[in-house]
């Protein structure tokens, strides 16, 4: 396979976008990437370049978060006009639209894998150029994002694990070459990434998030480089991580080992606190809908208000892009918010903060509710000492969240007291009273299943998750269950393995 690949140089001064002011660092001159390298500030660049391009539209800036992957997993009832959409939705991946969006995907993310790999090598020639703590957290941070990249890579266009471990999937590009590279089987796939992001842990394990949280804010003769935590791959981002990928692959127990160890540990919750109840609700002027006390590590989108105004808003530009679940699907029982039946429990949508908070009842036309965690906030109002305010949460987008960890360690639990006792926890983090240790064994396991899949449904809107949670499971999921106004959405090969893109293969 030949992957198409641009110069780190060229990342470093063309895909800045979207940044907030402390990553508005943009070379004057092109340069070598020597010279780049040669002092601190131009590592820098290379750093936030690569970051800004994880942010980018083609990746978690709009298609693998609110947009193509979340049509995918038929989370809209989209426009019957728009072929695009209704391609994605139907799972119809040679349509040359939709080829075209997972083409791109795959460019820009081995573009960055082979970014991530040539910052590496940079930062280990130009001794002395950094600190020790420096070089030892931006080589963490950077072999997290090949792990990162390869992974969801691996998710979107390889097989399932329970198919087959040893089938072929995709390259990993450990080189700083732009070469031909070998598919690989999944299981390896799998062992390089566990091998990454373990090194990974080990480089960062004087991450600064450790000691001093996420430091989101700027402090006054210090440098912001190590600041902002939650918009890099820091320790805890990484751990969370790790235990993705371990359920993703079918070993249960080292991803409970690997959530277990974040949510034991104290200073966890210290630094990534459950989301506050009176701020969010009672809040009209700037609500945290994206939660962002408890993001583990994010992208910083600077045109998120965009994706509100563009694809959720009722004053959409083109209504043919209007992304909306069916009209009934938070309040009609066995939906969004409701369970159903006599041993569940219903009407959660008076009481869930995320229905609270990130829904509001369609106006303009419109039927049911509208997708509100993107819509924009109003900003601080500037002062003589920071005349541009802003609160850094408005931006942000999630790639790794707190309770994700909750539901890994809920899933992987061997005995239903452990499960709930994970599960019951994010409920009253999320206004919701706990399920009673009675009535534990009532659940049966088909039940219990279900409800860690409805936390998902309401916890990642909007983030890309529910693509791969589905494929995971290989989930048929009905309608009555993921919003679409269709029968069924049954597991197929065919829906859940695009193909690699061809324009990318030898």
């Amino acid at each position: 396979m030949k992957l198409k690949y641009i110069l780190l140089i060229i990342m470093a001064t063309c895909v800045l976008q979207g940044c907030s002011k402390f990553l508005d660092i943009v070379p004057k001159d092109k340069q070598t990437a020597e010279q780049l390298y040669a002092t601190k500030g131009g590592v820098y660049i290379a750093v936030n370049g690569i970051y800004n391009g994880i942010s980018a539209s083609d990746l978690y800036g709009r298609v693998m978060t609110y947009e193509a992957l979340d049509i995918m997993s038929r989370r809209y009832t989209v426009n019957p006009t728009n072929t695009y959409f209704n391609n994605l939705a139907g799972n119809s991946y040679g349509q040359s639209t939709v080829a075209s969006t997972l083409s791109r995907v795959w460019q820009r993310a081995y573009e960055l894998i082979l970014a991530s790999n040539i910052l590496m090598e940079q930062v280990h020639k130009q001794e002395g150029v950094l600190s020790p703590l420096e070089a030892g957290i931006i080589e963490g941070e950077m072999l997290a994002v090949r792990a990162f990249l390869h992974f969801d890579m691996l998710r979107l266009f390889g097989p399932r694990w329970n198919d087959n471990p040893d089938d072929l999937s995709i390259p990993y590009n450990e080189s700083t070459k732009v070469t031909v590279l070998p598919l690989l089987p999944f299981s390896q796939i799998k062992d390089n990434i566990i091998r990454d992001l373990n090194r990974a842990e080990e480089l960062l394990a004087n991450d600064p998030v450790i000691a001093r949280g996420p430091m989101a804010f700027e402090e006054e003769n210090e440098s912001v480089q190590l600041r902002y935590r939650q918009f890099r791959f820091n320790y805890y981002g990484v751990k969370a991580l790790k235990a993705r990928v371990y359920l993703y692959c079918g070993d249960k127990v080292n991803a409970l080992i690997a959530a277990k160890a974040l949510l034991e540990d104290p200073k966890v919750h210290q630094h990534f606190p459950p989301v506050d109840p009176i701020k969010l609700l009672s809040n009209l002027t700037d609500p945290d809908r994206v939660f962002s006390s408890e993001v583990l590590t994010g992208i910083y989108f600077k045109n998120r208000d965009q994706a509100f105004t563009s694809y959720f808003g009722v004053d959409v530009a083109s209504a043919t892009q209007a992304l909306q679940p069916r009209a009934n699907y938070l309040t009609t029982r066995g939906n969004l918010f409701e369970l159903g039946g006599a041993s569940w429990l219903a009407d959660e949508q008076l009481f869930d903060y995320r229905a609270i908070s990130q829904w509001e009842r369609a106006a303009g036309g419109f039927e049911g509710h509208v997708f509100t965690k993107y819509k924009s906030i109003r900003q601080p109002a500037a002062t003589a000492d920071n005349p541009e305010p802003e609160h850094f949460f408005s931006r942000m987008i999630s790639l790794l969240r707190l309770s994700e960890v909750f539901y890994i360690a809920a899933e992987c639990e061997p005995t239903r007291d452990g499960a709930f006792h994970w599960l019951n926890i994010m409920r009253v983090r999320r206004g919701l009273p706990e399920i009673l240790p009675a009535t534990f064994t009532a659940y049966t396991d088909a039940q219990f299943a279900n409800i860690i899949s409805m936390e998902y449904l309401r916890e990642f809107f909007g983030e890309g998750q529910i693509f791969f949670y589905f494929k995971r499971l290989a989930r048929n999921m009905s309608s009555g269950e993921n919003g679409v106004a269709a029968a069924a959405f049954n597991y197929t090969e065919a829906a859940y393995k695009p193909p690699l893109p061809t324009r990318e293969m030898k």
